[in-house]
Order: structure tokens, then C-alpha cells, then sequence
């Protein structure tokens, strides 16, 4: 995870030196660049979403392993929620950062759009940029001029953008359905650690309730050795009684 924050950095870094070239050549290095380091970073992204959805596996087949505590389980899931939540929060702000270039990439088009045609209204604008029609758009507008290589270059250029936004609103897509699947990770293991607190929640109640009955008992325990006690001492005291009395009328009359 530290080295897709520093990969998504760099992509960033790589996105404004596409948006800010002045030239053909420069654009088209950024982006290549750029181009390679998103599918080495969606890699991991994806390596890293197969280990955690592994971790999870596991955490899920092992809750009726009686060698593993519940508590034991809490922790495990909790460090392993952790994990997710923080990938999930990566993933937004490479979604974030993907879009906000998106739309800077889509409004560089729209002033070259407005140079090229200052009459066109915004849905006409958007429909052009969205259906790719703004680098024939500008092309002709400065062929009239006679301009023909500037109006080759501009149709690159536009062309490149356009296919820039592409890959960049596919990413979002595939980000998008990646942090849904983590966030599901995330809310199914909150469900885990509340399921097993609230066993070991009724465990402890029932020690709890366990622990006053036997101190219930002991107290009955003690009660009742009192007063056996009592009753033996009053057996003794009786049979003494009845002794004495054999003794003196029958025994000493003798």
C-alpha cells in the first residue's frame, strides 16, 4: 500500500507534465510514461485486493476453529478491516486524482473548442468533446484559414486529449468497481467482529449469572453445614440428656 501512495504521486506528477507540455513530443513521452506507470499500479492494486480477499476467506472459515479464541478472532479481523478500510481510502483518492485531471483535461478542450468556434453553446461543447468531435471541429475551422499543418497538428493534439480522458475514465470505472467490492470486505467483517463481541458478550453474562450461582451455592453450602451443626450438637446434648436421666432413675436407684 506505501508503494502505490508513491506510485498514484507520481501518476499525478506524470498528469500535469501531459497536461502542461507545450509540445507534441513532450505530451505524447508524459503519457507513455504516465500510460505504464497506471497499469503497473492497477497491478498491484489488484494483487492487493486478492490478498486481502484471501485474508478474509480464511478469517471467515476459521470462526468454528475451537484452537482459535473469539477474542483472538476480533483481532484478526480488526487488523484485517483496518487493512481494507486504509485500501479502500487509497483507492478514493486515486479515483479522486484520476477525476480531477479528467476534468481539467476535458476544460483545456473546451477553451480550445471556444477559440475555435466562439458562437457554440456549452451542450454543443460537451456533446463535441463527449462524441469526439472537437478535433475535426477545430481541424476545420483552421483549414478555412488555410493553416493546413497547424490544423494537422491541432487534430493531434485534440485527438490525444480525447483518448487521455478515455483511459482516465476507465480507470475511474475500474476503481470505482474495485473500492464497491472492498467496501463490502469492509462492512462484512464489521459484521464478523459484531457477531463474535456479541458471543462473547453472552459468554460473559453467562459467567457472570454462572458465577453468582455458585456463589449462591456456597453460601447455601455453608447454611446448611451450620446448620448441620446445630442439629448434631443438639442430638449430642439430647442423647446426653437422655443418658443423665437413664442414669438416675434407673441406674443409681439400683
Amino acid at each position: 500500500m506505501s508503494q502505490v501512495d508513491q506510485r498514484i504521486q507520481q501518476i499525478s506528477q506524470l498528469h500535469e507534465q501531459a497536461l502542461n507540455a507545450t509540445s507534441e513530443s513532450k505530451h505524447t513521452q508524459a503519457a507513455s510514461d504516465r500510460d505504464r506507470l497506471v497499469a503497473d499500479t492497477n497491478a498491484v492494486i489488484t494483487e492487493i485486493k486478492g490478498d486481502l480477499q484471501r485474508i478474509d476467506q480464511v478469517l471467515r472459515s476459521s470462526q468454528n476453529d475451537p484452537s482459535v479464541s473469539k477474542s483472538q478472532h476480533v483481532a484478526r479481523a480488526s487488523r484485517q478491516q483496518g487493512l481494507a478500510k486504509k485500501f479502500s481510502e487509497q483507492i478514493q483518492r486515486y479515483r479522486q486524482m484520476e477525476h480531477q485531471y479528467s476534468q481539467r483535461n476535458k476544460e483545456r478542450l473546451e477553451r480550445q473548442y471556444r477559440i475555435a468556434r466562439p458562437d457554440a453553446t456549452d451542450s454543443e461543447i460537451a456533446n463535441a468533446i463527449e462524441n469526439d468531435q472537437a478535433g475535426q471541429v477545430f481541424a476545420q475551422t483552421v483549414m478555412q484559414s488555410s493553416r493546413v499543418g497547424e490544423a494537422r497538428r491541432v487534430m493531434r493534439d485534440v485527438e490525444e486529449r480525447q483518448a487521455d480522458i478515455r483511459k482516465i475514465e476507465q480507470t475511474i470505472n475500474e476503481l470505482a468497481q474495485m473500492f464497491g467490492e472492498v467496501s463490502e470486505m469492509v462492512n462484512r467483517q464489521q459484521e464478523m467482529i459484531d457477531n463474535i463481541e456479541n458471543a462473547v458478550e453472552d459468554t460473559h453474562v453467562q459467567v457472570q449469572s454462572a458465577r453468582q450461582e455458585v456463589d449462591k451455592a456456597i453460601v447455601f453450602r455453608k447454611k446448611s453445614r451450620k446448620r448441620l451443626w446445630c442439629i448434631l450438637a443438639l442430638v449430642l446434648i439430647l442423647i446426653a440428656v437422655i443418658v443423665l436421666i437413664v442414669y438416675f432413675t434407673v441406674i443409681k436407684k439400683k
